[in-house]
């Protein structure tokens, strides 16, 4: 076979794979999805930092943590058309969280390190991007495989951080349990409702498939909680 053709036929594949199935192109227009992904971030960075002084035992650890931090860049991920569309969703949407909570701490009188401005910007600009491509991933790719990754992707990032950060490096029981049991419901949850299960009425197999993945997704979040751990410290 030619290298023009295998090239070709690599093209055909990729946009088999991860292309947004017939009648899925009704996705947010991309400076619609980019507007709102800024407003979405400083309305939950400034709610961040007013959550973190209500919100009760077990769940406190849901206004201090980087699961429901990079949730919002997930969902505006899905929102969106296009993919480069969603990555870039996903930078804004933490930009965006960084200023309205820090923003809103001055506000209220507390102190911010320009250090930790510096730090969660850098993690936003990493994890952005991954989390806004994961939603894009899990509602319009045509591949269950792609589409199910997408899913385990969120779902990990709770994982990871209830067993590593709030069990191990914290001991934090009762924000572990809430933080692995929002996990195993995202995981279930997403699987169950990526396009392509959904489309072919095979949810479970989406379940399944979202759980696999996490023999991958896990490892990966594990090492990055570790690190942001010993950023911090």
């Amino acid at each position: 076979m030619s290298e023009t053709a295998v090239t070709t036929s690599a093209l055909r594949t990729a946009r088999t794979e991860v292309g947004p199935r017939p009648g899925q192109g009704d996705g947010v227009g991309a400076a619609l999805v980019l507007g709102a992904a800024v407003v979405v971030g400083v309305a939950w960075g400034a709610a961040t930092s007013g959550l973190q002084t209500v919100l009760p035992w077990p769940f406190a650890g849901l206004a201090n943590a980087v699961g429901p931090w990079v949730a919002p860049a997930f969902l505006v991920g899905a929102w969106s058309r296009r993919p480069w569309s969603a990555v870039l969703a996903g930078v804004l949407v933490c930009f965006g969280e960084v200023a309205g909570y820090y923003v809103t701490s001055a506000l209220r009188g507390f102190g911010v390190n320009p250090a930790m401005v510096v730090m969660w910007a850098a993690t936003g600009v990493l994890g952005g991007p991954v989390l806004g491509a994961a939603g894009w991933c899990w509602r319009r790719a045509r591949s269950l495989r792609t589409a199910t990754l997408g899913a385990a992707l969120l779902g990990g990032v709770f994982l990871a951080e209830g067993v590593v950060t709030y069990g191990v490096y914290l001991g934090y029981t009762g924000d572990a349990v809430v933080f692995c049991v929002l996990g195993a419901v995202l995981v279930a949850v997403l699987g169950a409702t990526a396009s392509p299960a959904r489309a072919a009425g095979a949810r479970a197999r989406g379940v399944r498939a979202a759980a696999a993945w996490l023999l991958l997704v896990l490892p990966l979040g594990a090492a990055g909680e570790v690190l942001l751990h010993r950023a911090m410290t």
